[in-house]
């Protein structure tokens, strides 16, 4: 039966490609945006076999082509469609990465979101004691939110300051940049991140980075186990296919795709549709 599939998408992808040299010139393709946006020929081959030969050459300017796109995305990556705060005690959720990727950003963003939209108590925590800016900019969110803002040196210090606001609806702990190739930052981030058996990690990358190093970075920062990777900065790349390369049939959902440095508007959860007209996007 697998032989027959292969078989069948492979006779797929040739009749595609041969209704594809009888479009008009002017026509472009949801295939030939997938291109366009740097998804590897491999996945556009793939799109090309799963999805319906009537929408393999549908115009990527036509209305259906973003839910078309969506549907394939939903078959081939993981979706977690942002972050929901606990139910019964504080939800903890730590943001991971490299330096300079935004994450001090993106934790006040979704603290926003939480407060001013869904009117949630919280309480921010950074263990960013590398960049003095770094603090002094999530007390400056913090003071605007109305949120108390901690600042942790240990694991010992980390667990006792989420004991403390354990009757909160969520806990963001932002951490500092460690790069991927230093091995004991890495195991000091691990162990820090122990603290908390239940907290939820979201690893943090850069739209904007090769995708050879984003492909190392999430190898790299693997042994931290993260729950959920966001994209970052993606409003400064003209492609971000890497996106679709790295998380295609990747047990990591994506949770967050942010565009912007504008607090909080500029984030969107993750859902196939948002990915599928970011890919389609002129």
């Amino acid at each position: 039966i697998r032989l027959l599939e292969d078989e069948l998408a492979q006779m797929k992808t040739m009749l595609a490609s041969m209704m594809a040299a009888n479009q008009p010139k002017e026509t472009i393709s949801i295939q030939d945006a997938l291109r366009r946006q740097d998804v590897r020929e491999g996945l556009c081959a793939d799109f090309a076999g799963k999805v319906p030969i009537a929408d393999v050459n549908m115009d990527s300017l036509d209305p259906r082509a973003s839910s078309v796109l969506a549907s394939y995305l939903s078959r081939v990556m993981k979706f977690a469609e942002g972050l929901q705060p606990g139910a019964r005690s504080a939800r903890v959720f730590a943001f991971i990465g490299t330096t300079g990727v935004g994450k001090t950003t993106t934790l006040a963003k979704v603290a926003a979101h939480f407060v001013l939209e869904k009117s949630l108590r919280g309480a921010l925590i950074t263990a960013d004691t590398y960049r003095i800016s770094a603090v002094e900019q999530l007390k400056k969110y913090a003071e605007i939110l109305g949120l108390p803002v901690e600042v942790v040196y240990s694991a010992a210090d980390l667990k006792k300051s989420i004991a403390r606001h354990r009757s909160k609806d969520f806990i963001l702990v932002d951490t500092a940049g460690r790069s991927q190739y230093n091995e004991f930052q890495m195991d000091e981030l691990k162990d820090f991140l122990a603290a908390h058996p239940r907290m939820e990690k979201h690893l943090v990358v850069s739209a904007t980075t090769k995708e050879q190093d984003a492909a190392q970075i999430i190898e790299r920062f693997a042994p931290c186990h993260p729950d959920r990777i966001i994209f970052t900065k993606t409003d400064e790349t003209q492609t971000v296919g890497m996106v679709l390369n790295l998380l295609a049939d990747h047990s990591l959902p994506l949770s967050f795709l942010s565009n912007g440095q504008s607090v909080p508007d500029d984030i969107i959860p993750a859902t196939a549709e948002r990915l599928a007209e970011l890919l389609l996007r002129e």
